[in-house]
């Protein structure tokens, strides 16, 4: 075990336009831009990463499988401590606790976290995005939006669950927004009240376009 006490020593994010990438950008570039900002934030290079996490790499055509491994061959690192684990949108929050266990245990001293997305920019562009999932076949045929439906029977059963409110959902959605308006690339940087979102067209119910994430 190490006596180390692990800390976020660096992040980074890539310029967007409207919530694209820029022209000439690709999924491997933007990741690759904001892990050399990262580790410069840090006072790091690449030569001390030896530990990467990567996953959800969304572009057409996609990096493959092994995610860690295309970006660190991209990167021209050798890190010891891969993950490559895909639990959707709170795979970084497990990553962060993952790469702290893996320096406490000492597998690892410098972990980089990546992550990135070119899924709008394509779906604009030439009408790609993300790539068909199996599971689709069963549930398209029915009305049921990918992945929005899922969130919306969960929320459903909070709800039932809970006796939480669209109300209180929206209340997500406006703190969300009040983050955005302190991130320069953030997408939406305007205002947003609990009323705008509850005015906002049902996607998926109980969830509304203003609930839903601006890229997926």
């Amino acid at each position: 075990m190490s006596n180390k006490t692990p800390v976020i020593a660096g992040v980074a994010d890539v310029p967007l336009v409207k919530g694209k990438v820029l022209n000439g950008e690709n999924v491997m570039s933007i990741q690759a831009n904001a892990a050399l900002e990262a580790l410069d934030s840090a006072g790091l290079t690449l030569a001390d990463v030896d530990g990467l996490m990567v996953t959800g790499m969304w572009a057409v055509p996609g990096p493959g499988q092994l995610m860690s491994v295309t970006m660190a061959e991209y990167l021209g690192i050798q890190p010891t401590f891969h993950d490559c684990t895909n639990i959707g949108g709170s795979t970084f929050e497990l990553f962060v606790a993952r790469a702290a266990l893996a320096i406490e245990a000492g597998q690892a001293e410098t972990v980089l976290i990546l992550y990135g997305s070119t899924q709008k920019s394509e779906r604009s562009r030439n009408l790609a995005g993300r790539a068909p999932v199996f599971n689709m076949q069963y549930e398209t045929p029915y009305g049921m939006p990918t992945p929005v439906g899922g969130y919306a029977m969960a929320m459903q059963r909070h709800m039932h669950e809970y006796g939480s409110t669209p109300e209180t959902l929206a209340e997500i959605a406006v703190a969300t927004r009040k983050w955005a308006k302190m991130n320069d690339n953030a997408t939406s940087r305007d205002d947003l009240t609990i009323d705008e979102v509850m005015e906002s067209p049902v996607i998926s119910s109980p969830l509304r376009l203003r609930d839903c994430c601006l890229v997926t």
